[in-house]
């Protein structure tokens, strides 16, 4: 029982250790809008687990609430406090628009939410990131990684147990791997170089 508390305590920590998010700050003021320069241009592209935070930075009484798309925010009434801000984490590939509602013709603006791992990684970098989609999965689980290692790269499943069901070399940018006979279920995926250099580790639910 010590040793199931150890791993499930030592998994726990790999997980909140190993990923990899983002905060975008947008200044939030009069004139923040997607034809801004700098921080305060309002259109931004981010990956599924970014968090945007929004900065009153200048004078005005402000909000920031979503009007539509894939998520729903609302920082509440407005205020006229500098250095106020309010953030949001999105958790799902789409758009979602987004205004200041007092100064909704010229406080406005679009978040583009892609999947983890799109953006900004060149080839043969060692990933800092991995998807698996889809998740959960019942018939076939997919590891996709956004760049090639200049090393080899191994893929390893554990259950809950700590039980290893799973170990193989990532042969390209996207690994497909037939789980129809695996047990319903949670599992940690990790991802791991030879020299440990890289060690990334996910949770996937079997269907």
């Amino acid at each position: 029982m010590m040793k199931k508390l150890l791993f499930i305590l030592c998994i726990s920590l790999s997980l909140s250790l190993s990923a990899q998010v983002e905060t975008i700050t947008i200044d939030w003021s009069f004139g923040s809008d997607p034809t801004a320069s700098g921080n305060a241009n309002t259109n931004r592209t981010i990956e599924v687990g970014d968090t945007v935070e929004w900065n009153w930075y200048a004078s005005g009484t402000h909000n920031v609430a979503s009007t539509g798309g894939t998520e729903t925010f609302n920082s509440g009434a407005p205020t006229s406090t500098p250095g106020v801000n309010f953030s949001h984490t999105f958790t799902s590939v789409g758009t979602t628009d987004f205004v200041c509602q007092p100064h909704s013709t010229n406080m406005f603006g679009t978040i583009t939410v892609v999947s983890e791992g799109s953006l900004g990684t060149q080839q043969f970098d060692s990933p800092t990131k991995f998807s698996i989609f889809p998740n959960p999965g019942n018939n076939e689980m997919n590891i996709n990684i956004p760049t090639l290692s200049d090393e080899s790269l191994s893929l390893e499943v554990f259950d809950v147990l700590g039980k290893r069901v799973l170990n193989e070399n990532l042969s390209g940018l996207q690994t497909t791997i037939d789980i129809s006979k695996w047990k319903s279920g949670m599992y940690l995926v990790r991802l791991a170089s030879q020299n440990q250099d890289v060690k990334l580790t996910k949770r996937f639910v079997k269907l």
